[in-house]
């Protein structure tokens, strides 16, 4: 009787070791081209800020966003978004099959986006768009005040 259970259970975790559980997944990183930004964030409004990328083929499929934020180093009165965007694909499939007509995507990055503290003048948006020749991120920055600008040349007084 010992040797019949031994036996199934050598069977059943025989089994149970089968690899082939389906497609794999790998990550990868699609490039940002553009973003959806406001010329300003008044306080307490909220924006919906979208993002433009390109996949790397149309077997990648979009996953979300990755990045950090908080104060910048350099100006305590700037806050930065550090952000990428996450792709997947099988890695097993050595040609992609699908065919799509355009591999540029816009997803929506922040819904509801709102200004809440008067701690900060300045919203940094680094948007990871491509690496240089020695494999250094590079990005598109794009700065947002907070407030309407002043304009950058005084308009001249009509009220002589």
């Amino acid at each position: 009787m010992k040797r019949l259970i031994l036996l199934f259970v050598s069977a059943l975790v025989l089994v149970s070791c089968d690899t082939d559980d389906g497609p794999n997944i790998a990550y990868d990183i699609a490039l940002i081209s553009d973003a959806d930004l406001p010329e300003y964030f008044d306080k307490d409004e909220t924006y919906d800020i979208n993002v433009d990328y390109a996949l790397k083929s149309a077997c990648h499929t979009f996953v979300g966003f990755d990045g950090n934020q908080g104060k910048s180093e350099e100006n305590d009165s700037i806050f930065e978004y550090n952000i990428t965007v996450i792709s997947s694909y099988d890695p097993a499939l050595t040609e992609c099959t699908i065919e799509s007509e355009s591999l540029s995507r816009s997803s929506q990055l922040f819904k509801d986006f709102q200004v809440k503290s008067e701690d900060y003048t300045t919203y940094r948006f680094n948007l990871l768009s491509g690496f240089d020749s020695d494999d250094k991120p590079e990005y598109i920055t794009i700065d947002v005040p907070v407030g309407e600008p002043e304009p950058e040349t005084p308009e001249e007084n009509t009220n002589v």
